[in-house]
């Protein structure tokens, strides 16, 4: 079978470029033809992936452009592919118009796959849910990453083959325990961008520390050192967010540690105790799911699929509050957690492994592109 990954726009770090790797990666190995459609910088991502000998067609447009214009500017190489696929698979919803066009070029045999990047938002008006339905139309079959992604489908009126089947995640490496000797470090993993809404965070953890340093005051355990916050990625707000640490008065306790190289993230991941997840919209949060792997537990806002990744309690814990003092019980009541060892790295990757382990996940991929031919 000939698959063609049509990702367009393939920024140099990110979940869903990720993930797009880790299925190339998956379904190569299981001796499908598979071949990468997309522009972008050549960063270390596409790199790794040309160094596997996965076919790539990269058009020299960069990332970052503006007003769709990329969509546009790959079609001529996009309409040439499509011809020598069996399968295509789409990483974002293209303009209806560019969808019409290479389905019309790849004849009816040809089949098209959506796979969604975020959860489906509500279209404004009439005319904007039938322009949607009209794109989505387009599709032989939607994969989705969470049930509730799903029901956001059905409820705008998508009446196609639609399947639930999470991100395929990287295999977890040697599982490392908690380090007992050191003060709780609490992490993040991501991208500094407005959707991640790392500003609550920051200011949960504010919260977060007073109470911890209350608990102890009155317990009269002695604590050398405060809990940290460690920030592992790099993005536009970096600046801003900084100045956030600084009105807290919290600069000594919270590091930015910038990007992260792909070899050095279960480093990075290890050197916590628990992470947390505070965005205001989400896919499904591969980092979530490479930090599970890793045998650390999550808390996380009710947003993308991570109601259902933490729907597993062994997991970490779900905080449907966007309040910062909420979110702060959370972590604290995770903190108690782990230093009363009720939760532990090896449970954690035990549920993890249960429902995504990669090969089992990747089974279900192929299961599915199986069945359109």
């Amino acid at each position: 079978m000939k698959i063609l990954f049509y990702f367009g726009g393939f920024a140099p770090i990110g979940g869903i470029e990720t993930f797009c790797k880790n299925l190339l990666l998956y379904l190569q190995a299981k001796n499908y033809d598979c071949r990468l459609l997309c522009w972008g910088q050549n960063s270390p991502l596409l790199k790794s992936l040309k160094q596997t000998k996965i076919k790539i067609t990269r058009s020299p447009c960069q990332w970052g452009c503006r007003w769709n214009l990329p969509d546009w500017l790959v079609l001529p190489l996009g309409l040439q592919q499509v011809k020598q696929a069996d399968v295509v698979i789409f990483g974002k919803l293209l303009p209806n118009k560019i969808l019409k066009q290479l389905r019309l070029q790849a004849g009816s045999y040809k089949k098209f796959v959506y796979i969604t990047p975020y959860r489906p938002s509500s279209p404004k008006n009439a005319e904007e849910k039938k322009y949607f339905l009209e794109a989505l139309q387009n599709f032989d079959v939607i994969l989705v990453q969470a049930s509730v992604f799903k029901e956001d489908l059905l409820k705008i009126g998508y009446k196609g083959r639609l399947e639930t089947i999470p991100y395929i995640p990287q295999k977890p490496g040697t599982l490392k325990y908690f380090l007992t000797t050191e003060p709780l470090k609490i992490g993040f993993l991501g991208r500094l961008v407005e959707d991640k809404n790392i500003s609550l965070l920051i200011e949960a953890f504010h919260c977060f520390q007073d109470k911890w340093l209350q608990v102890y005051a009155e317990s009269r355990v002695k604590r050398e050192q405060k809990p940290s916050l460690h920030i592992f990625g790099d993005g536009h707000l970096r600046e801003q967010l900084g100045q956030l640490v600084e009105k807290f008065g919290i600069t000594n306790s919270v590091i930015f540690h910038g990007n992260i190289p792909n070899n050095e993230i279960e480093s990075a991941i290890a050197s916590c105790h628990l992470f947390a997840f505070t965005s205001r919209i989400e896919g499904q949060c591969l980092a979530a799911l490479e930090i599970l792997g890793c045998g650390r537990p999550v808390v996380a806002i009710d947003a993308g699929a991570l109601p259902d990744i933490l729907s597993d309690s062994r997991l970490g814990l779900l905080v449907e509050s966007t309040h910062p003092n909420a979110f702060a019980d959370s972590l604290m009541q995770m903190a108690n957690l782990i230093e009363r060892k009720l939760i532990s790295p090896e449970t954690i990757r035990s549920a993890y492994l249960e429902r995504y382990a990669p090969d089992k996940v990747g089974e279900r991929y192929k299961q599915v592109l199986d069945s359109l031919l």
